[in-house]
């Protein structure tokens, strides 16, 4: 017994990481957005590119607690917190687009059908959003949440992948998998 504690090791990981995968998935309030960074739209036209274009989703809740929601930018309270009854629809899906400047005469937008009105709003929309969704019951008393944030920026910068630190990655990763077959090889002898 002694000489597979290697094996029971790894076997013991590979456990735990699907266990916690498992409870993620189970979860049950969520809220996503399919982007880390959006480009603010400079044109008073509706924007039809992706790179303007964020699909904001949220589902999961139950229908009998409130649903409540709040919208912070860069830290600072922007739209909410709001209760009231959840939407009829679950999962729900919007396609969100932010302009690069609000204007006086703009009128109320609405997110995840949540009317938020962006006529002289603090603070700018460039920065970082996070959208928030919780249930109570009783008022006041959080019982789920989920967050989702996102990056609204004049221009998004594809990221740098360092080449290095990708193979080194790899490399080690197969290395441990030869580790583990060298450990089995062994113990079959």
């Amino acid at each position: 017994m002694k000489r597979h504690w290697l094996r029971g090791l790894l076997l013991g990981v590979s456990l735990a990481l699907l266990l916690s995968g498992g409870v993620a998935l189970a979860q049950g309030l969520f809220t996503t957005v399919d982007k880390e960074c959006v480009e603010c739209w400079p044109g008073p036209e509706e924007p039809t590119q992706d790179r303007y274009l964020a699909e904001l989703s949220a589902g999961g809740w139950n229908a009998r607690y409130l649903l409540c929601y709040q919208i912070r930018i860069d830290g600072e309270l922007f739209s909410g917190p709001s209760c009231g009854a959840p939407f009829p629809d679950d999962p729900i899906v919007e396609t969100l687009s932010v302009p690069c400047e609000w204007s006086d005469d703009a009128a109320p937008g609405s997110v995840l059908g949540h009317e938020v009105n962006v006529a002289n709003g603090e603070p700018g929309p460039l920065g970082e959003w996070v959208f928030r969704m919780w249930q109570e019951n009783p008022p006041g008393t959080e019982i789920d949440s989920a967050t989702a944030s996102f990056l609204v920026a004049e221009t998004c910068e594809v990221e740098f992948v360092p080449e290095p630190g990708t193979i080194l990655l790899l490399s080690s990763g197969l290395m441990g998998l030869a580790g583990y077959a060298g450990l089995r090889w062994r113990t079959r002898e």
